[in-house]
């Protein structure tokens, strides 16, 4: 394991499909402090349905991993909930960007003919919505996003990683993961898939190598070919 760039570049170059997060690598669709206000709703209107507030849901800052834990409690609940965290995924999308590097990365892949899938824990809708502002290739990317009657596919369930491989007519061992949280290492380490950690911190960076990415490095633009 190691941050080294040129380790990161090797696994690029013999993969043929690049799994990447949305969130994070692509954009920062809740930036500051809003993820936590979403998550701050979204747990008070699962209570408020009846779901019993215990300290595995009272510290989660993370609204999508909050809904894992809420479905498995009460479907119906998850559902209402979900709904909810769509609706305020969507309205933050209005405002999300791609990161600068986005579509030069993309581009580069599809250059030396790999292929791009995206794999969120967020809405399609909302991801497609932030995309269509980078303009292509970002918005010919296949994403493979959340669903309300299937929250226990999100990461770090592999469901997704593995369905974006099918898709692309690839298998597993044939793909990198690139992703910024320790849900996306754990998912690519039970698809059999590599992963590249990505975070501008390098605590965090050591966190992700610990949790089994190969390597991990800042950002996206990290990730762009040597001109």
């Amino acid at each position: 394991m190691t941050d080294s760039v040129d380790a990161v570049r090797a696994l690029l170059h013999r993969c043929r499909l690049v799994v990447l997060d949305f969130d994070g690598p692509l954009a920062r669709l809740l930036p500051g402090e809003k993820f936590l206000r979403v998550a701050a709703g979204a747990r008070e209107l699962a209570v408020s349905l009846g779901v019993v507030l215990d300290d595995e849901l009272a510290r989660q800052t993370d609204h999508v991993q909050l809904l894992r834990l809420v479905s498995r409690r009460d479907a119906a609940t998850a559902r209402a909930v979900e709904r909810w965290c769509t609706e305020r995924e969507l309205e933050a999308a209005a405002a999300a960007r791609p990161v600068a590097a986005a579509g030069a990365f993309v581009r580069a892949c599809h250059e030396r003919g790999t292929g791009v899938a995206v794999v969120t824990n967020n809405a399609a809708g909302a991801v497609t919505a932030v995309l269509a502002h980078g303009g292509p290739p970002l918005t010919a990317l296949p994403v493979h996003g959340r669903t309300p009657d299937a929250l226990e596919r999100l990461k770090p369930s592999p469901s997704m990683l593995l369905a974006a491989a099918r898709e692309a007519g690839t298998g597993p061992g044939e793909a990198v993961m690139v992703g910024d949280s320790a849900s996306d290492v754990h998912a690519a380490t039970a698809a059999a898939m590599p992963c590249i950690g990505l975070s501008p911190d390098p605590a965090r960076r050591a966190e992700l190598l610990a949790a089994g990415a190969a390597v991990a490095v800042p950002d996206l633009a990290s990730l762009l070919p040597e001109r």
